[in-house]
């Protein structure tokens, strides 16, 4: 048995090495610019203050991504959420939170919102301008630009100041995203 095992290590760490890489195409570069990766605990803090901020809100599903949106080297959370709390014949809620300490401290929340959720190259009072997809409750379709005012992104989409508009920027939440649920936990008898 041990004559066996040396020759079948050796062979699995050869496999371990791989090959390269291969080289990044224009398109991920694009989009792992708008979205980075998510800070230490970020993913568990986001839960806590969806709970906490959202009580009556459980169960929920949210779509999560990281964006530094006013270029100050901590990334924002973009959270799509999805729960008949939120949800109605127009969409849906998306959130904008910015770190704020230990705590998260909203500078969006955008009602009425559909995906895709992208990052614009250009820019409103220190943050990037963001794009939601809107339709239906017998309103216009296409793409709403919104633009942070110097306290918060507008909250609802198809009205001034957001404005309709044909371009988009780097996807951050997909049209049809992978979504996490969310409930509260419920006290044990005990």
């Amino acid at each position: 048995m041990r004559s066996y095992f040396l020759p079948l290590a050796v062979i699995a760490l050869a496999a371990c090495s791989g090959s390269p890489s291969p080289a990044p195409d224009e398109s991920a570069t694009e989009s792992s610019e708008a979205v980075s990766p998510a800070p230490a605990n970020a993913e568990e803090d986001i839960k806590h203050f969806l709970l906490q901020e959202y009580p009556d809100a459980s169960p929920m599903q949210y779509a999560l991504a990281w964006s530094d949106l006013n270029g100050d080297g901590a990334d924002e959370a973009i959270v799509y959420l999805i729960t008949p709390y939120f949800c109605g014949t127009g969409g849906c809620n998306t959130l904008i939170l910015t770190p704020a300490g230990p705590m998260w401290e909203k500078v969006g929340e955008i009602s009425v919102s559909r995906t895709p959720i992208t990052v614009m190259d250009t820019s409103s009072n220190g943050w990037k301008d963001i794009t939601v997809a809107i339709s239906g409750g017998g309103g216009a379709s296409g793409n709403a630009l919104l633009k942070f005012d110097g306290k918060a992104y507008p909250p609802n989409p198809t009205v001034a100041p957001a404005e309709m508009t044909d371009k988009t920027g780097a996807e951050v939440i997909a049209e049809e995203p992978v979504m996490t649920k969310l409930e509260a936990e419920t006290p044990s008898d005990g």
